[in-house]
This record gives C-alpha cells, sequence and structure tokens, in this order.
C-alpha cells in the first residue's frame, strides 16, 4: 500500500487596528481602508488525499458544509485548477466565529495553499491570490500575513515593516456578530455614510495610538446592546481597547496586571484570552506547511 501525503499548517487570527469605511461600490461591497495584523491565536488545518470533498472539525463549533470557507477555497481552487476537489480537510478550531478575527478567511486562505501543494499546482502566486478574493475580502491578506493596510474592498493588500510585538488581551463574547448585519446596521443607521468618502489616511499614522477609529464600531453596538458594557469594562483596565472589525471581539493592550482576573469575575460569560501581535516572519513560520506522509512523526492524524 502506497504511504498517504499529508500537509499541514496553522492559520492565525487577526485585528483590525483601525478600519474606515466608505460607500457602497457598485458590487455591493462597501470600500474600506484598514490596518491589520497577525495575531498568535490559531487554527490548525491537515489535508490529505481523498474521494470527494470532505470536512472534519474539533474544537470551537464552525459552519459545516458549502458555508465553511475552507470548503469554498478548496472548490474555488479546484475550479481554477479544473479538476476533482478530492480532499479530505482536518480542522482545528481555536478562532472563535464572527468575533472580527477573520477566522473563517485565515482558514480559507490556508487551505487554498496547502491544497495547492497536495494537488502539485503550479498556479501563479498572482492566481491564488484571484481565488483567495473570490472567496472572500480578508482571504487575500491571510497570504500574506504580518502587518499589512489594505485597501479597495480587502483585498489590495500593502504589507508593511514589522512592528514591535505588543501583548494584547481579547474579550470574548459568548454570541457572534453577522457581518452582513453589522454592515446593514451601519447603513440603516447613518444613511448618509453610504455615499461619504473614504478617509485619505489612517489616523494611527500619526496619532501614536495603537488603535485608531473603527468606523462599524457604533453598528456593533447597537447591534448587540451588551456589547457597550464589555467595551466600557476593557477601557477601564487597558491603555486602549477596541472593537476589532465588524465582530464581537474586544481586543485590550496596555491592560492593567490584574486585568483578565477582573474581566473573568465582572463577565463570566465572556473568554479572555492573551495573546500577541506575529511578526510577518513569525507568521511564515507559523503557517509554513510541513508535510509527509502516514507512517512519518509528522503526519500521524489521517493514519487509518
Amino acid at each position: 500500500m502506497n504511504p498517504e501525503r499529508v500537509f499541514r499548517g496553522e492559520a492565525p487570527a487577526k485585528i483590525n487596528r483601525e478600519l474606515r469605511v466608505g460607500g457602497r461600490r457598485p458590487d455591493g461591497y462597501h470600500e474600506i481602508r484598514s490596518r491589520i495584523v497577525s495575531i498568535d491565536l490559531a487554527d490548525s488545518i491537515e489535508v490529505a488525499p481523498g474521494r470527494g470533498l470532505e470536512l472534519s472539525c474539533e474544537g470551537l463549533e464552525v459552519p459545516s458544509g458549502e458555508s465553511n470557507l475552507a470548503v469554498r477555497a478548496a472548490r474555488a481552487l479546484a475550479d481554477r485548477l479544473r479538476r476533482p476537489a478530492d480532499a479530505r480537510i482536518r480542522l482545528t478550531k481555536r478562532i472563535p466565529v464572527g468575533a472580527g478575527l477573520g477566522g473563517g478567511s485565515s482558514d480559507a486562505a490556508r487551505t487554498l495553499v496547502l491544497l495547492s501543494r497536495l494537488w502539485d499546482s503550479e498556479l501563479a502566486e498572482g492566481d491564488l491570490r484571484s481565488v483567495a478574493a473570490s472567496i472572500g475580502s480578508d482571504v487575500p491578506f491571510f497570504l500574506v500575513g504580518g502587518e499589512a493596510n489594505v485597501a479597495a474592498r480587502g483585498e489590495i493588500v500593502t504589507p508593511l515593516p514589522d512592528s514591535p510585538a505588543v501583548e494584547l488581551l481579547l474579550l470574548l463574547p459568548p454570541f457572534p456578530m453577522s457581518t452582513a448585519e453589522v454592515y446593514a446596521a451601519r447603513d440603516r443607521l447613518a444613511p448618509a455614510l453610504s455615499d461619504a468618502p473614504l478617509a485619505n489616511s489612517l489616523s494611527i499614522e500619526t496619532s501614536g495610538r495603537f488603535f485608531g477609529p473603527n468606523d462599524l464600531a457604533f453598528a456593533v453596538l447597537q447591534t448587540r446592546l451588551e456589547m457597550s458594557v464589555l467595551v466600557d469594562s476593557a477601557r477601564s483596565l487597558s491603555a486602549e481597547a477596541a472593537v476589532t472589525g465588524s465582530g464581537s471581539a474586544i481586543v485590550l493592550t496596555g491592560a492593567k496586571p490584574d486585568a483578565a482576573e477582573r474581566l473573568r469575575a465582572l463577565h463570566p460569560e465572556a473568554r479572555v484570552l492573551a495573546c500577541r501581535t506575529l511578526s510577518r516572519g513569525e507568521y511564515r513560520l507559523r503557517t509554513e506547511s510541513s508535510g509527509g506522509f502516514n507512517g512519518d512523526h509528522s503526519s500521524q492524524s489521517f493514519s487509518r
């Protein structure tokens, strides 16, 4: 019996240090300008040959079937390569869904890279970015990682030099936020913003602060009113705290030494996780796929 090929890699989360949102584009998306940085909270993904496309998950609950971005990534890559989507994907989920941490998009990007190797793809880098952009606005960033500015609907990624690592706390409520609902709330609550021009630059470029404005924060707070209490607690225990993206996660920097303990006492329904930002070099090391054959010590997960 021939040994089976297996490829694996991590799929780190991200946070938005700043997010500016402009008007709605003809394609239905909103024009954005944002600063994104990778963090060391990560999912894990393994791929192996299969008969048809199969996704198995452990850890946190995730969407299943065709609604899962890893499955959509596999389908999109197979279509581009004009080959069957024959693979088994195993996902270990640690990044909560709907938190604004980009977990699904990161899973999709890593699935593209891993399957490209499993299927011996010779797809050019630009073509892979095109496939990534077709899956979701955040997916192209996760082919790059580290710190970057993103623009348009998110598919234009400009890598930036690494900043020093920053220690963070994540305050994670027990509920997800829907990106579509948050954008709809923004347009409903402030209709004049739907045609507003996009800010020309990011405020963190000159403010000296870690976080700049998040133009979706008010819509997040209005969509789930309990978010305001969580944000107030976070701000009282840190130098800066902000909602990230369109999600429910609140990110703290410069947290007080007892911040995690106090947040857990104040909000026992929420999770509090310590993490830090990743440089691009660290991101590459974390995401670089390892591959081997069943029977090797590195490739036991798909052993039968």
